[in-house]
């Protein structure tokens, strides 16, 4: 088989986590089997469909590599192949017009809700007459009455229901313009997609979508319902549990390998955490290894993960992306002084926007401890911090020599690296907590350093 599968978000707002996961789902599902993977912008609803989240969408899908290496599918490009399938249901009377005006209708949901039954327009077994020519009319598909369906998911397993259990389902409003559930078998079929990989909360469309498919004697496609992300009190994932656009974790600093490898571990099981990467993980997804419960979105585990790459990452990587994020302009020495202590830093923090806290000390010609409460300790150490700074002056520029300068320091005044590295510090970085002090000492250069120490606090 050909596999061919689609992601198929709606642009009525960003791209969020869980989309994300579909796509990276149908990705490697089509490139572990060599097949095609599409993306169709599902842009039917166009009061709530905007270009600013389709162009969203592509740069979330850009961000972790699984945007389509196909022509982009537009849906409403399509509305006249809907449309002439809506009416080749109805003309086959499987389909029927349905003239009921607003208030007869909500009359009918009030009764389907109050007595558990479907919607059944009482126009499904009424034959059009004259006076109903020139009104309004919704075109319902015509579900069978009785007997059983049945979806054999990849991910859910086996699931019958019983048909006398789904509703008349609108295919084609009173504007002509065809409904999602319609639009969105008619496009599956056309680009002959073989694996529908999607949220549970489709599972219930699929019973209703699947009799158009039957209707038509098209190719049923193979389903696989994958269960929707929840934060981790449980409950489904919102705002409160974090961001949850896709691209609002690129701006917070999280690299895309971070991302692409904990969406996958949400809801596929390998034993092996470097099977989460991109090429690996191309060679061994399975659909039938995707867990049945919902998975929970932890923010610590992203943390951990995103911390992991970074210092895993070249240095010239992670350069470029604080570079990129901060438009920096960097003299050569400046360059030099980021990248040397750059392996340090990202010790220190879990993404990589947080190497901002270093720029002032690291950066800023005139910089001084800004701290009220750093400032008395150091106006204290005054002396000490002027004798250090003269005899850094006399030694030569090395980190053996800085380092030993320090140690004669500490043995001839009977002191400890403890009592004067904390000092040190706070007079070079404004901070207790930075890279190896003799490090810092060596980066920021003789004239530097000694400025630092000799000001006046």
């Amino acid at each position: 088989m050909n596999v061919i599968t689609r992601f198929a978000p709606s642009p009525t707002g960003y791209l969020h986590i869980g989309g994300a996961r579909t796509a990276i789902f149908n990705y490697l599902f089509a490139k572990k089997h060599s097949g095609k993977y599409l993306v169709r912008i599902e842009d039917t609803d166009k009061k709530r469909s905007s270009e600013k989240a389709i162009k969203a969408i592509h740069k979330g899908l850009n961000w972790l590599k699984v945007n389509s290496e196909y022509k982009i599918i537009y849906q409403s490009q399509n509305f006249n192949s809907h449309i002439k399938v809506a009416y080749e249901l109805l003309e086959k009377g499987f389909a029927y017009k349905c003239f009921l005006n607003s208030d007869e209708l909500e009359k009918l949901r009030i009764k389907s809700r109050e007595n558990g039954i479907p919607i059944k327009s009482p126009w499904r077994n009424k034959k059009e007459q004259g006076k109903n020519q020139n009104k309004e009319f919704v075109i319902r598909l015509k579900m069978p009455s009785n007997g059983t369906t049945t979806i054999d998911d990849i991910v859910q397993g086996k699931v019958t229901v019983k048909n006398e259990i789904l509703d008349d389902m609108v295919i084609l409003r009173s504007d002509n313009t065809p409904t999602y559930m319609l639009s969105s078998v008619v496009d599956d079929n056309n680009m002959k997609i073989t694996h529908i990989i999607r949220g549970d909360d489709h599972f219930n469309n699929a019973f209703r979508q699947i009799q158009i498919i039957k209707y038509l004697d098209w190719n049923i496609p193979y389903y696989a319902h994958i269960p929707l992300i929840h934060g981790t009190d449980g409950t489904k994932l919102s705002k409160r549990h974090g961001a949850t656009s896709l691209f609002d974790y690129h701006n917070l600093g999280y690299t895309s390998e971070a991302m692409f490898s904990y969406l996958l571990q949400l809801g596929w099981s390998t034993k092996n955490d470097q099977d989460y990467f991109m090429d690996r993980a191309t060679k061994l997804f399975a659909l039938e290894k995707v867990n049945k419960s919902p998975a929970k979105f932890d923010l610590k585990k992203l943390n951990h993960i995103n911390a992991k790459i970074l210092n895993n990452m070249n240095v010239n990587d992670v350069y470029k992306l604080v570079i990129d994020k901060f438009k920096l302009s960097l003299s050569n020495e400046e360059q030099k002084r980021f990248k040397s202590l750059l392996p340090e830093l990202v010790k220190r923090v879990q993404v990589y926007t947080d190497l901002e806290d270093e720029f002032d000390w690291l950066f800023q010609k005139n910089f001084f401890c800004k701290d009220k409460n750093f400032q008395s300790q150091l106006q204290k150490h005054n002396l000490m911090l002027k004798e250090i700074g003269s005899r850094l002056q006399k030694c030569e520029w090395t980190i053996e020599s800085i380092k030993n300068c320090l140690n004669q320091y500490i043995l001839q005044n009977s002191l400890t690296f403890k009592v004067i590295g904390p000092i040190l510090r706070m007079a070079l970085t404004g901070k207790t907590n930075s890279p190896d002090l003799v490090s810092i000492i060596y980066e920021l250069g003789c004239t530097i350093t000694a400025n630092r120490l000799n000001y006046e606090y």
